[in-house]
């Protein structure tokens, strides 16, 4: 167990893997585009059983990018102007980047939204597995809040829904590392409700330079690994491991929530969150 978050090796994905690569010529690579990209990616989301997702079209536009940590940089200095919000039990990754970016940063549990902000949040949330406690989404479209919905864990989730109707979301970055790309690999795509120029599309809009290799690999993992077939070759473990460990299972089956016998070990934010993708891998093996 693990107070982080361990992404997860499926071995049978990774031998996979291991054949394209042990294959792979440039001329395969050649001819990929971010329209081919784009498709296999939103084919992926949406032929899942496991996960509820409207109103994807509202985000047309799209761009290869090597997990959503880079999402989030690009879509703060998108809005110079806007102060930065997050949760306390979310990624560290918006306050670290707001303080080395010398902008203004405050905890969404410290003070309401404003018409200033803007918000980044994870979903599923990472601070406790499942969904942020409250309905900022709806706060966010009232105020004009643009806000970014991290995706990361989409691919080892189940039973969350995702609304893409509201006009406040204008950044959906996702990402296969968490369950489908090996550790070596950085696969990940961010849509958007508007057409962005900035560092991670400049080369596609410019001059069409893109990673073709990621978005190879990432599109022939999601043809092979389908969303269902993650959730159900792990969901089973998860909760084995979970009823075995004494923990509380959550939407993201690699993540559960710990008793208050935990607390010192794995308090983080405000959730006794414990990740058990090791507990999970072994049992794969």
């Amino acid at each position: 167990m693990d107070i982080g978050h361990t992404p997860l090796q499926i071995p049978e994905v990774i031998r996979y893997a291991d054949t394209l690569l042990s294959t792979l010529k440039l001329d395969d690579i050649a001819g990929v585009t971010n329209q081919q990209h784009d498709q296999a990616w939103r084919d992926w989301i949406q032929d899942s059983s496991y996960n509820t997702v409207q109103g994807l079209e509202c985000l047309p536009y799209s761009s290869f990018i090597p997990g959503t940590t880079d999402a989030f940089g690009e879509f703060i200095a998108r809005y110079p102007k806007r102060r930065v919000r997050s949760s306390r039990s979310d990624f560290i990754l918006t306050k670290i980047l707001s303080k080395s970016w010398n902008r203004d940063f405050v905890y969404l549990e410290e003070e309401p939204l404003q018409s200033n902000d803007l918000l980044i949040i994870s979903l599923p949330y990472s601070g406790n597995g499942s969904a942020y406690p409250h309905d900022v989404l709806a706060l966010a479209d009232q105020l004009g809040v643009p806000v970014m919905i991290d995706g990361a864990y989409f691919g080892n989730s189940q039973g969350v829904q995702y609304d893409f109707n509201y006009e406040c979301i204008q950044d959906f970055a996702l990402s296969l590392s968490k369950c489908l790309a090996p550790d070596q690999l950085r696969l990940g795509i961010r849509f958007t409700r508007t057409q962005v120029d900035d560092g991670a599309t400049a080369g596609m809009l410019g001059a069409d330079i893109f990673d073709r290799f990621g978005c190879y690999m990432s599109m022939q993992l999601m043809q092979k690994f389908s969303h269902n077939t993650v959730v159900e070759t792990i969901k089973p473990i998860s909760d084995a491991v979970c009823q075995e460990l004494g923990l509380v299972n959550t939407n993201t089956m690699t993540l559960a929530l710990g008793p208050e016998s935990l607390r010192e070990q794995f308090l983080r934010g405000d959730y006794i969150r414990v990740c058990i993708t090791d507990e999970i891998v072994r049992n794969l093996r």
